[in-house]
């Protein structure tokens, strides 16, 4: 009955987070949409914001998949492709990822700073590995600036996710008919086209 209870208003806050934000949800709005007491918020969560960092991990929780030692021990370009699998598994088990990702960048919750320092960071320091790796190993162009290069390619995967209203919509003959499958392999094929040393 406990992890019920928790599982409710779990799927609850996501749904309301998602669609209005940290800010302009209430532990009350949360409550009364899982049919719960507001006190079980806090019995099970400790306050919202312990909630909401709940609901992001959740929505992120495939990113550990990523984040094992395993995945360092790769070709740097195995691990470029390996970050947009791993993107495009998570957006699709978590439709409301991208809504998350959307609201962070334009109204960040007090809780970003944690999720930049848990999870982000180890993701962004894996990718950055990897480019200099690729660099170091003469596969990579030189003239490469790291971080620059690591903020495009999360950016080129993460965009497809986060404008998929807008571009689904633009060619509604073709709308559909690509799929992130084929979206990730030409994503990457056109990135390593750019920083690969010729």
């Amino acid at each position: 009955m406990e992890q019920e209870n928790k599982e409710r208003l779990l799927k609850a806050a996501t749904g309301l987070f998602a669609e209005a934000g940290y800010d302009k949800v209430s532990i009350r709005q949360i409550a009364d949409k899982a049919g719960a007491n507001s006190a079980m918020i806090s019995y099970y969560f400790g306050s919202k914001e312990k909630l909401y960092r709940e609901v992001v991990m959740e929505q992120v929780r495939g990113l550990d998949h990523f984040l094992r030692p395993a995945i360092r021990k790769l070709a740097p370009e195995k691990i470029l492709e390996c970050y947009a699998l791993t993107l495009q598994a998570i957006h699709a088990e978590h439709p409301a990822m991208a809504k998350f990702v959307s609201r962070e960048i334009v109204q960040p919750s007090p809780s970003m700073k944690w999720f930049i320092r848990e999870k982000l960071q180890a993701v962004y320091e894996i990718l950055a590995e990897a480019i200099a790796c690729g660099i170091a190993q003469g596969k990579f162009r030189e003239d490469l600036e790291i971080r620059s290069t690591v903020i495009l390619w999360a950016g080129m995967v993460n965009f497809y996710y986060l404008a998929y209203n807008i571009h689904s919509k633009l060619d509604e003959v073709s709308a559909g008919k690509i799929v992130d499958k084929d979206y990730i392999a030409q994503a990457l094929r056109i990135f390593l086209a750019g920083i690969e040393r010729r």
